[in-house]
């Protein structure tokens, strides 16, 4: 008989470390609504109408679905039966890059968290809990307080890990991140959310705050949200 309660406490304890796991899991990693692959203003008059803007409702918030539009719009993966690139990371992206390198990541800084966009899954994984958007805003020395009024700062980071050695592949690096930074512009205009392309921002702290190596660098912030 005891070795019957025993063997049913090990199993319980196996039923409970494996539901443990699945709901540290989905704390961690959220999966966002699918995007929407139709609709949206036309391109005409998205360009007509882009324009910078700098003062964001603090009130209004932005749903999972609104956030995860733009996020796949800037940097998803817009064609699911594609296959990977030779490098290993997903080809069929929204946003070019040189010899499809891929090797920019974006995240999210909200009022609970910072988050990291997992294109292949179109989800967002916890990397901080707490609000660090003041890492965005600026810096001690200069800081433009707009920032913290808007829900969301998607934070563009170039990942020079896997690439070739040399100024050209750097130069090109930054030339894509240039691009998925216009594509999440042009996503806003056409969703009517506001926003300005930026390069204020902490640029040390928020690599400390991220664990980043030095090859990875972040480089453009966008502050997303509702215009006043």
């Amino acid at each position: 008989m005891d070795m019957k309660i025993t063997n049913c406490f090990r199993c319980l304890c196996v039923i409970l470390t494996v539901i443990t796991a699945t709901l540290v899991m989905t704390a961690q990693e959220k999966k966002l609504p699918a995007p929407s692959f139709t609709g949206g203003k036309p391109m005409n008059e998205v360009v007509a109408k882009r324009h910078s803007v700098r003062e964001f409702d603090p009130i209004k918030q932005m749903s999972d679905a609104t956030l995860g539009q733009l996020l796949w719009m800037s940097v998803g993966v817009n064609r699911p039966d594609v296959g990977p690139s030779r490098f290993g990371t997903p080809a069929n992206r929204s946003n070019p890059t040189a010899r499809n390198w891929q090797e920019i990541r974006a995240f999210v800084f909200g009022k609970d968290g910072v988050w990291e966009y997992i294109p292949s899954s179109h989800s967002i994984s916890l990397v901080k809990d707490g609000d660090h958007r003041n890492l965005v805003a600026g810096t001690p020395e200069f800081s433009q307080d707009f920032v913290m009024d808007a829900p969301y700062s998607v934070v563009f980071v170039v990942d020079l890990t896997d690439l070739p050695e040399g100024e050209q592949a750097k130069a090109m690096a930054l030339v894509d991140v240039g691009i998925a930074c216009e594509n999440l512009n042009l996503a806003c205009e056409s969703g009517e959310i506001a926003t300005v392309p930026r390069a204020t921002m902490d640029v040390k702290g928020i690599s400390e705050l991220l664990g980043l190596t030095p090859l990875q660098i972040p480089v453009m912030n966008n502050p997303i949200g509702y215009g006043k």
